[in-house]
């Protein structure tokens, strides 16, 4: 027996693109860099989340914002642990 499935790519892309989406990412995003800020030390403004439709999607972006981030993610490993930890 098999089971054809059709999927419909404008639902997909309707989803993707929704309000509900994008509060989960922002969600995900906000997490990520409140445990990212965890592991810097001294007077910084914190890494920078931000989440953006882009193209067909909503998409999550956190990134450093100085020298303190940077240094934090070089040497400490901050996002790495952040997202897989």
């Amino acid at each position: 027996m098999s089971i054809r499935i059709e999927f419909n790519s404008d639902g997909f892309a309707a989803l993707l693109k929704s309000d509900e989406v994008k509060g989960m990412i922002e969600g995900h995003t906000d997490a990520i860099k409140q445990k990212a800020d965890s592991y810097v030390t001294g007077e910084t403004a914190g890494f920078k989340g931000d989440v953006k439709l882009m193209g067909t999607r909503w998409v999550g972006l956190v990134g450093t914002t100085d020298m303190a981030t940077m240094i934090a993610e070089s040497e400490d490993k901050a996002l790495t642990k952040a997202v897989h930890g």
